[in-house]
């Protein structure tokens, strides 16, 4: 509009020019002439008065746009969004409130061949069993450096129970501080999350077999202090169960730091908890379990929760985990090492430490898992009991078909006792077997474990199918003076299981 306005003023500019010459000779048409520039003028004022009121109406349009655009952007960010990711989830637009919500099921089928040598497995088993029914919580507030996890059981064998909630402060990557009730930061294979594992379940080295009920005589290997994921003597608390320390409650720092040129190449773990598998119960007395890990990446940080490398991944992963712990507590009873009936005696400290060993290794579809463990646990007291055990594993994998066929191999060795005799079985709460008729006549040496497995992955980690085989043997020693034989135990068992994770 501003041109031709302009484009006007320069006819009307050569039209009085060009009428000059002329206004000697004809008067008339000068007159007629000026009558015409004069509504030219007319116009082109009236024009002028449009183009302002035209650039005034758009300036006030481009303010009112940008008002809604603010209006728009204040609207979002008072609402929230909801969606699926890995997780239902709720968050704020600018992701400072986020809360996740996962479903978890695994849905177990187990026959059990058991070997009728001992005297309490007189019969197979065949069961279907929901082994895990879970419900988790996750995400972060008020802001992005605090996030939180809850994990609720809810499986038909045990009442509803929060297995873990903890707050972790991650504003600073190589110094986070974690607080509430987790797993303890020792080992490998029980820190592996269940629901991202190559296996039906972990290994005879974290106590995992088949149901998890305490008075449950099905429970592999049966026949006297069946096997555990975490279960101590009530009277003595040596544990009788995996080797690692369950959960508790606690505090502790830890971090990724890199180096190298590595993200993450060295990750620690440091914290004091109540003590082991405490059960969310208040501690009894002043002492405290201290736990450490460290490790090393060589390739990078890699996730140390799930087992296999579903992942195929295209350059090599490796990690190299070494743990430790201390513990201490305050006992007043002691088991005879004849027949191992409770006794009370003075007050007495029961010191508990160990270590455990353990490396990863991931490419292309391969994966390879070896740990190692050893505890030792002492009454400090006089002509009190010494107690050592230790246990390793090896598991495998390789995918067949990248992502979705996995064939999977295991062997897992435990000796509950090391070096173990009559009076330590008695005196510890480990007991004794009873085998061919016979009563408390046999020693318990160690436990191993055979598995091959085939895994289906339809949807990841979401939805799988798993089967599996496992050979299982115990170990025995005639009891000094038995007049029954003993011979070693062996079971056969077969799995398949079912999980949805969404």
């Amino acid at each position: 509009m501003k041109k031709l306005s302009v484009f006007l003023a320069a006819v009307i500019f050569a039209m009085s020019v060009w009428v000059f010459p002329v206004e000697a000779a004809d008067p008339g048409e000068i007159e007629q002439l000026k009558r015409q520039m004069e509504r030219l003028i007319e116009e082109q004022t009236i024009l002028k008065k449009k183009i302002e009121e035209l650039d005034k109406t758009q300036a006030e349009t481009q303010t009112m746009a940008v008002e809604v655009e603010k209006k728009i952007v204040e609207t979002e960010k008072k609402g929230l969004q909801a969606g699926y990711d890995k997780g239902f989830y709720v968050k704020t637009p600018d992701g400072n409130f986020l809360l996740k919500t996962n479903l978890f099921l695994q849905f177990r089928y187990t026959f059990l061949d058991f070997d009728r040598e001992i005297n309490a497995n007189d019969e197979n088993w065949s069961n279907f069993f929901v082994r895990r029914a879970r419900v988790f919580f996750s995400g972060n507030a008020p802001n992005k450096d605090w996030t939180y996890f809850f994990h609720i059981q809810l499986e038909p064998t045990s009442a509803v129970n929060l297995h873990d909630a903890y707050v972790t402060w991650k504003k600073y990557p190589y110094a986070q501080v974690q607080f509430g009730r987790s797993k303890l930061p020792y080992g490998l294979h029980f820190w592996q999350s269940a629901s991202l594992l190559n296996g039906i379940e972990r290994s005879i080295l974290s106590g995992e077999t088949d149901p998890d009920g305490k008075e449950d005589t099905k429970k592999w290997p049966g026949g006297n202090a069946n096997f555990q994921v975490s279960n101590e003597d009530s009277v003595t608390k040596f544990p009788l169960g995996g080797l690692h320390l369950f959960r508790s409650q606690g505090v502790q720092l830890q971090g990724d730091i890199n180096l190298f040129d590595q993200d993450g190449f060295l990750q620690y773990w440091a914290g004091v908890y109540n003590g082991r598998n405490s059960k969310g119960l208040p501690n009894h007395d002043s002492g405290h379990l201290w736990v450490g890990r460290i490790s090393i990446n060589p390739f990078g940080k890699y996730n140390l929760l799930q087992q296999g490398d579903i992942d195929y991944s295209k350059t090599p992963k490796a990690c190299f985990l070494v743990s430790g712990f201390h513990d201490t507590d305050r006992l007043n009873k002691v088991r005879s090492s004849t027949d191992g009936k409770e006794q009370s005696v003075n007050s007495y400290d029961y010191k508990g430490s160990g270590y455990n060993l353990a490396a990863l290794f991931r490419y292309k579809g391969f994966s390879a898992d070896a740990e190692y463990g050893y505890e030792r646990f002492e009454q400090d007291r006089e002509s009190g009991n010494t107690w050592n055990r230790f246990g390793y594993r090896f598991d495998a994998g390789y995918f067949v078909i990248p992502k979705k066929f996995e064939v999977a191999a295991r062997y897992a060795y435990v000796e509950r006792l090391k070096d173990n005799n009559a009076a330590d079985s008695c005196a510890s709460g480990l007991g004794l077997v009873s085998v061919n008729g016979g009563t408390n006549n046999a020693v318990e040496d160690n436990l191993q474990e055979y598995t091959v497995g085939l895994n289906y992955y339809f949807y990841g980690h979401n939805l799988k199918l798993f089967v599996d085989y496992s050979y299982l043997t115990r170990e025995l020693s005639p009891v000094p003076g038995s007049a029954v034989s003993v011979d070693d135990q062996h079971d056969n068992r077969y799995r398949a299981m079912m999980q949805f994770y969404f």
